[in-house]
């Protein structure tokens, strides 16, 4: 992989549905999406996006690790690889990752991360001080993976289930079914449920002792339901990605879509934005140089937000 030195940064132009209803004032202003063969950083605040850096290999999902650096999936590529958020390269972790490296998440402890195979029926578990890697076989399709709070593993399965998993055996602990084609997955804090991004047009809400699973289906402006793939959460909001086509902010108080962003050729997930994985999550990044702009200010004050709420 061809190491990037510095980003541009160039904010698209392409302008987003932006909905009238105010959005909250504790939204996360940047989230960071995957698109093509390149990251990109949403701001939510003034709805533009920008190019982090270009990977040179097909972006499937992204994560945080504890160091504040992007490690992301490589579908294209077996491999996974990492952007240093101090040095502004790209570096190849592992490239025996499986064929169908996609969906992450950050493990408790921060000592390992866990990647589907969605072209098989693994999970892989990389050790982010050696880069070594071992697999769990959970005989599904996975995709969407996340840890709720209390150190449980969840994943989408076989594109029609919500699963818990044994995070050392991969054996199904117990599952639901979500059959309108589950895909991302998210554990949000605050409302202590799973959130289920679908294909079919809208997500599931999911509790943590899998006893149900409704679905809310998101219209977009013609009236069909969005295809979402990656979601993340934070409190009342849920970041979806349409796909192949950008990010949408959702108010699960209100039942509303706030906003859509500016297009991303090939959108496909997204990093969390608070809990394991984000960057609120992590020690504060070195300056991503982002020439002309002030994202990065934007990014280190929710940092320190957060941080601050987090010792009320």
């Amino acid at each position: 992989m061809k190491n990037v030195t510095r980003s541009a940064f160039a904010a698209l132009v392409v302008v987003g549905f932006v909905a009238t209803i105010a959005r909250p004032a504790e939204a996360t202003p940047v989230a960071f999406i995957s698109g093509g063969t390149a990251i990109w950083a949403w701001d939510t605040n003034s709805n533009s996006v920008s190019m982090v850096t270009n990977t040179n290999g097909g972006v499937d999902s992204l994560i945080f690790d504890p160091q504040g650096n992007i490690v992301y999936s490589l579908i294209c590529c077996n491999a996974l690889g990492r952007f240093n958020t101090t040095t502004l390269t790209n570096t190849v972790l592992n490239n025996a990752a499986g064929p169908g490296v996609a969906d992450m998440t950050l493990e408790p402890g921060g000592n390992s991360l866990l990647v589907s195979d969605a072209f098989g029926t693994t999970i892989g578990r990389l050790n982010l001080t050696t880069n070594g890697i071992n697999f769990l076989n959970v005989n599904a399709r996975p995709d969407g993976l996340a840890y709720d709070n209390n150190g449980h593993l969840f994943a989408v399965l076989g594109l029609n289930s919500v699963a818990q998993i044994d995070p050392t055996t991969g054996a199904i602990i117990k599952s639901i079914s979500t059959p309108n084609q589950p895909d991302g997955l998210t554990f949000d804090a605050t409302t202590g449920m799973l959130y289920v991004a679908s294909d079919g047009g809208g997500f599931y809400t999911v509790p943590t002792d899998l006893s149900s699973a409704t679905f809310t289906p998101v219209l977009n402006p013609a009236g069909a339901g969005y295809v979402f793939d990656g979601i993340a959460s934070d409190g009342n909001l849920l970041f979806f990605v349409i796909r192949n086509q950008g990010g949408l902010l959702y108010d699960l108080n209100t039942h509303t879509v706030l906003e859509t962003s500016p297009f991303i050729s090939g959108a496909d997930d997204i990093a969390p934005v608070s809990g394991l994985g984000s960057p609120v999550a992590t020690p504060e990044p070195a300056t991503f140089a982002l020439l002309g702009s002030g994202l990065i200010a934007l990014v280190r004050r929710r940092v320190r937000a957060g941080r601050s709420r987090s010792h009320e």
